[in-house]
């Protein structure tokens, strides 16, 4: 015992506290996808009772809603299977982010198109 602190080992990966967050934060894209699925149910709902001559705009068509609702899952998907690869790496957690900012995209669609 000289008193001299243990050197920290190297290349053992990325800091525990950035790897659980990278998980939280991928793991959360599945909370994240159900709240934009559950958004487009509501806008397509909203205009259920709406024809093309009371409400001119009703929102997107079959294939790019189909693209922005079912968009999501995948999304939240790939973001946690990405996360199996890159959770220990320095810049893993971009992927978490990468996948929250796709949903947030999506949504603002899905805003603007309703």
């Amino acid at each position: 015992m000289t008193g001299e602190p243990m050197p920290i080992p190297r290349g053992t990966g990325a800091h525990p506290a950035r790897f659980w967050i990278n998980w939280v934060l991928a793991v959360l894209t599945i909370v994240g996808a159900a709240l934009v699925m559950t958004f487009a149910v509501g806008a397509v709902m909203s205009a259920a009772a709406c024809s093309t001559v009371e409400c001119p705009g009703l929102g997107p068509g079959g294939v790019l809603f189909g693209v922005l609702y079912y968009g999501a899952p995948v999304i939240a998907g790939l973001t946690v299977l990405a996360s199996f690869f890159t959770a220990r790496l320095p810049r893993g957690f971009l992927v978490p982010l990468a996948g929250w900012a796709l949903l947030a995209i999506d949504l603002l669609a899905l805003f603007v198109a309703f």
